[in-house]
């Protein structure tokens, strides 16, 4: 029998920053397995977590709208990533940032402290939602679906006002955060801070290969701050290369029309107009995918960062699941079978990262191709213009040519100065070492695969 809720009160729970659990649950949310950790902060014995609905640790501060939004994105098969505050069985609270990656029978959940100025915003943000919801319901449950689906379009508001489009566009700013501050704040690598003393070969190859796939993770997880500069350098260019494309049909189009006002005294500017306006058809469909490639690196930046994100956490988890094991007397069949499962989840994500990686880089080549494609053509309606300023000079009834040709030449100047910026992004691919490293994490990998296959007793 499930003892009572406590009453909720205002302490914060013992968890610290560099600690971290995980549970398992079914897919109806019934927990199956969890570490130590889980039960110190939470109050409750392992036993006593094994079979619970999950929401035993449920705070009533929660919004429902948030869970709302979180099972949504999670029954689709997509990782959720989400700030919760949880209730300990003496009623104090801990919030957590929670990652939850759909597994084969489940879902799989680790949470470590959240620390960055974004989460004291979202703390605000849930006393408002939790506030509406209570106002929605009055009291009556049947106004409960009402309240949710208020709580829901309310958060969204809300992010949106903080520049994030979506809740899936918030959560893969947010959980890299999250993990990029945690690092910094811990000052010191996973490698080095999860020890054990026991000496179990199995667990401690696993750790080893852990510590090595990790290591390579903190290099990745050190970049997370330049993909999000560069996703957003790049978000701003977005606006910017679709605009080029109008502007360099005009510039061609005016000059036309300029020329053709002068008669056959325009002749030879009527020439180089229509050389630009060669020019800028050419560079339209080149602009255009310009433009395309631009919103789809935007959008794999983000996947990168929170699948570089996830791995991290499934990692080091792995790391001190493995560390609590090898300080126990023994291990048992359901550790092991535990220890696998998050393995195959590190797993999955290690390789969504690599595959990831690889697909980031082709659309860096890709747009860099389109951005020294488009910067040569600007170099070419920036010698036309020279040319047609040299012309109209010569006609003393085409001084208007002239002020048109010299404001062409500061918009393409600007231009070409804007696409300078685009370096940035070529830079940050050249400095790419994943390639390298791919094949030998790969390796760690599959040799904790079969370091936990060996531990598995096999069936008489």
């Amino acid at each position: 029998m499930s003892r009572p809720k406590a009453a909720p009160v205002d302490r914060a729970a013992p968890f610290a920053l560099d600690e971290m659990f995980f549970s398992m649950t079914d897919h109806k949310a019934h927990i199956r397995s969890g570490n130590e950790v889980f039960a110190r902060v939470s109050g409750l014995e392992l036993e006593e977590l094994l079979g619970a609905a999950h929401n035993i640790v449920r705070h009533p501060d929660m919004p429902r709208g948030v869970f709302e939004v979180f099972w949504r994105l999670l029954n689709a098969g997509r990782p959720v990533a989400a700030y919760v505050k949880n209730l300990s069985t003496d009623g104090s609270y801990y919030w957590v940032m929670a990652v939850v990656v759909p597994t084969t029978d489940g879902f799989l959940s680790v949470r470590i402290k959240p620390s960055t100025e974004l989460f004291g915003t979202i703390r605000e943000l849930y006393g408002e939602l939790h506030a509406l919801e209570r106002e929605v319901e009055a009291g009556d449950p049947r106004n409960r679906k009402a309240a949710i689906e208020a709580s829901s379009r309310r958060l969204d508001e809300r992010l949106g006002a903080l520049g994030f489009p979506g809740y899936e566009a918030f959560m893969r700013a947010a959980f890299p955060a999250e993990v990029l501050a945690r690092q910094a704040g811990l000052h010191e690598p996973a490698s080095s801070r999860i020890v054990a003393e026991g000496s179990d070969p199995g667990l401690r190859a696993v750790l080893g290969a852990c510590a090595e796939t990790d290591r390579f993770l903190d290099v990745l997880v050190a970049t997370l701050g330049e993909h999000t500069r560069i996703g957003e350098t790049l978000s701003g260019k977005s606006e910017f290369v679709l605009d080029l494309a109008d502007n360099v049909r005009l510039f061609s189009l005016n000059a036309l029309l300029a020329a053709s006002r002068l008669g056959r005294d325009g002749a030879a500017l009527g020439a180089v107009a229509q050389l630009m306006r060669q020019r800028s058809d050419q560079a339209a469909p080149v602009i255009q995918s310009a433009s395309s490639e631009i919103a789809a690196t935007v959008e794999l930046l983000s996947d990168v960062g929170f699948r570089i994100a996830s791995a991290k956490l499934l990692t080091e988890m792995t790391m001190v699941f493995v560390a609590e094991l090898l300080e126990q007397d023994e291990r048992s069949d359901g550790a092991v079978h535990d220890l696998g499962a998050l393995v195959d989840c590190m797993r999955r994500e290690i390789d969504g990262v690599l595959d990831a990686l690889v697909a980031l880089d082709r659309r860096l080549v890709a747009l860099m191709g389109h951005v020294t494609t488009i910067d040569r053509d600007l170099a070419v309606l920036s010698t036309l213009e020279v040319n047609g300023r040299v012309e109209a000079a010569r006609h003393p009834d085409a001084r208007h040519v002239e002020t048109l040709f010299k404001t062409i030449s500061e918009q393409v100047r600007s231009a070409r100065g804007q696409m300078t910026e685009f370096h940035a992004v070529d830079q940050l691919r050249r400095a790419q070492t994943h390639q390298h490293e791919a094949p030998a994490i790969r390796r760690h990998v599959a040799q904790i695969e079969r370091q936990i296959g060996e531990m598995v007793p096999v069936a008489a």
